[in-house]
């Protein structure tokens, strides 16, 4: 069964996938944007070191302004 929501985002498509995540095109329905999810697998998660590297990459992501980079509007 493929995948429909994660929490309120509505999932359009599968748009990449790597060792370490896949990253869906979704909807936000509350502003009716389309973001980009990053799906780590649960497995990883529980790696303390991972995660920490993890929120650490998206701390870093989210200070920098670039018309190539995309926002991160929540992690």
């Amino acid at each position: 069964m493929a995948l429909e929501k994660i929490g309120r985002y509505k999932i359009e498509e599968e748009i990449g996938r790597g060792g370490m995540a896949t990253v869906y095109r979704a909807i936000d329905p509350r502003i009716k944007r389309d973001v980009a999810i990053k799906l780590v697998p649960p497995l990883l998660l529980q790696d303390p070191t991972f995660r920490s590297r993890f929120e650490q990459e998206a701390q870093t992501i989210a200070k920098l302004e670039h018309p190539a980079i995309v926002p991160i509007y929540d992690f």
